[in-house]
C-alpha cells in the first residue's frame, strides 16, 4: 500500500509542476453520470497490479457503456 501512496504523491507533485508551468488552466467537474467511460475505468483500476495499464480490447464493463452510448 505504501507504494501506491509514494506513487499519488508522485503523481500530485508532477501535475502541480505542470500546473505551474502553464500559464492558464481550466478546470471543469464532470458529473460521473455524464463520463461513464471514465468511472468504469476508475473502478476497474482498483484491481490492477500495477499503475500503468495498456488496454488493447475494452474490458466486458466498458464495451457495455460503449454500446449503450448515444453520440
Amino acid at each position: 500500500m505504501e507504494e501506491a501512496e509514494d506513487f499519488g504523491i508522485t503523481l500530485l507533485r508532477r501535475i502541480k509542476r505542470l500546473l505551474r508551468s502553464e500559464g492558464q488552466w481550466n478546470v471543469k467537474h464532470v458529473p460521473r453520470e455524464c463520463n461513464l467511460i471514465a468511472d468504469q475505468l476508475a473502478k476497474i483500476s482498483l484491481s490492477w497490479q500495477t499503475p500503468l495499464q495498456v488496454i488493447e480490447v475494452p474490458p466486458a464493463l466498458v464495451a457495455t457503456v460503449l454500446q449503450n452510448d448515444s453520440f
